[in-house]
């Protein structure tokens, strides 16, 4: 499997969900606050992914040492730019909390575990 094909497999279950969302939104089954409180966090984190995707490739073209020192480099601002977005929405928008942090961990664990392999597949 190569890392291109990660990606795709990732972004048609991310694209599934997501409109699976809407459909739900869309009979009545999940309201207008809660399709916000999943959809935020499903960008944030996809931003996330697709940052912690182009370090890890550029990552991977340096040696060695330069590969964790650019990687961490990297993961510290990617933290802090998801933390910024997370705090700003909680803040100013109105939605539903318990949902959106739920949601967002849910999201980032599955982007950290598609990380991961995306790092195996590149590193092998």
């Amino acid at each position: 499997m190569t890392a291109i094909r990660v990606l795709k497999i990732n972004f048609i279950i991310v694209f599934s969900s997501l409109l699976a969302l809407f459909l739900l939104n869309r009979f009545f089954i999940i309201t207008y606050t809660e399709l916000l409180s999943i959809l935020l966090p499903a960008i944030f984190t996809t931003v996330n992914f697709v940052l912690a995707a182009v370090s890890i490739d550029k990552s991977s073209k340096k040696p060695h040492k330069n590969v964790f020192d650019g990687f961490l480099k990297w993961m510290g601002v990617r933290m802090l730019i998801l933390l910024f977005f997370i705090i700003i929405s909680l803040k100013f928008l109105e939605i539903n909390r318990n949902s959106f942090i739920f949601s967002t961990l849910i999201f980032y664990v599955y982007y950290l575990v598609i990380e991961i392999i995306f790092i195996i597949i590149k590193e092998s």
